[in-house]
């Protein structure tokens, strides 16, 4: 499975939406120069795929939260509260058809375009395409950086950047435990995780801490703890 080079290109869907359509717009402007006038089509319908699959992902992101809620509302609201619509089903165009292996056609053209006798560091620049001088650190110093908020209806959305890992395992705590309890192993960013509501009905506290997995081993240190405290439905 190809990857871009995260030293240059984000790893995050969105944000790569933006590195591919920076690429397309710079790209049309030196590829006389460069010699690969008949490449600029090609990359231009690459880069509307990308920006057009991040479109739909933020929109299906949007739709299951307030799907989420509707549930929320529809089974724990009160009788005589009033009854929410069901959101609507997002629309959305089908992306541009284009071959498969956008990233590997990607990859290809960026070692070509460094090999070009007119290539130079201020159009590799322009193209987004210089590694950053940050030193990729060794597998056992390696460790996530979380992101926690609460959300409705006991609760926790945990956000991580997998960058060339395959994922996070979760480890929990909550309220005065003295342990971590293992809460699974994820592969996307971001996690929705329940949390079982005490029977007092009380906001919990929440603690969770995730070390990156390769294959089916953790690797690399736990990240900093992060809180919150859980919103349990009225």
């Amino acid at each position: 499975m190809k990857q871009l080079n995260p030293r240059f290109c984000p790893t995050s869907l969105q944000a790569q939406a933006g590195w591919f359509e920076n690429f397309a717009t710079q790209f049309a402007i030196v590829a006389d120069a460069l010699g690969f006038r008949n490449s600029v089509a090609a990359v231009n319908s690459d880069a509307a795929v990308v920006e057009k699959l991040a479109a739909i992902q933020t929109q299906l992101k949007a739709y299951r939260q307030a799907v989420r809620q509707y549930r929320i509302t529809i089974l724990t609201g009160d009788v005589g509260q009033p009854t929410p619509e069901f959101p609507a089903l997002p629309t959305y165009g089908v992306p541009e058809v284009v071959p498969t292996g956008i990233y590997e056609r990607m990859d290809t053209l960026i070692k070509q375009i460094k090999l070009a006798p007119t290539y130079t560091e201020e159009i590799g620049a322009l193209l987004g395409i210089i590694p950053s001088n940050r030193p990729t650190p060794p597998p056992e110093d390696m460790q996530p950086t979380l992101k926690m908020v609460a959300m409705p209806g006991s609760s926790v959305q945990v956000t991580f950047v997998r960058g060339n890992t395959d994922g996070v395992m979760l480890q929990t705590k909550l309220d005065k435990a003295e342990n971590w309890s293992d809460s699974g192993r994820y592969f996307t960013s971001p996690i929705e995780l329940p949390i079982p509501e005490n029977p007092t009905g009380l906001p919990r506290s929440v603690q969770v801490r995730a070390r990156y997995i390769e294959g089916n081993a953790a690797v690399g240190q736990f990240s900093p703890v992060v809180s919150a405290s859980t919103q349990p439905e009225s």
